[in-house]
């Protein structure tokens, strides 16, 4: 099996692929059902989300079910902020919530295990790609490596 990240579809089942796909065409349904209301811009930046990058939300998904900690966390982290940046998303919010579970909350926690520094240096990897680059400037972190301090 591929690593996370060289794998091109998120490592969830059929049915969870086919649940989100029933969620995302029925936003207002799934809010309700979630306990959650969508206003009129809200619900079309998440339809417009589910659409455009359904994918992504379904890494998201996987992502938000795991348990936290350990190093395979720390690469799927990685993977999910180059993933986000490669798609244009520097700072989520909710465009994912409603369908995916997947929030600011959820994005802040990628960087809150006590490693942000390991997730921007393991990041660094993909800056060969613009829009990682773009992520990097976005988020204000140097696109120099991190220089070791010694004592």
């Amino acid at each position: 099996m591929p690593s996370v990240a060289h794998r091109v579809n998120a490592p969830i089942t059929d049915e969870q692929r086919a649940h989100l796909k029933r969620d995302a065409s029925d936003l207002h349904g799934t809010a309700m059902r979630k306990g959650s209301t969508l206003d009129r811009w809200e619900h079309e930046e998440e339809a417009r989300t589910a659409r455009d990058h359904f994918e992504l939300g379904c890494w998201l998904f996987y992502y938000s079910k795991r348990s936290y900690g350990g190093q395979d966390t720390l690469d799927l982290r990685i993977d999910i902020v180059r993933r986000l940046f490669q798609a244009g998303i520097y700072a989520p919010a909710y465009m994912f919530f409603t369908v995916f579970d997947f929030g600011e909350r959820q994005f802040d926690s990628i960087f809150e295990q006590g490693d942000a520094e390991h997730v921007i240096e393991g990041l660094r990897a993909s800056l060969y790609d613009d829009e990682v680059r773009k992520g990097f400037e976005y988020c204000g972190w140097s696109l120099e490596a991190a220089q070791a301090v010694l004592f």
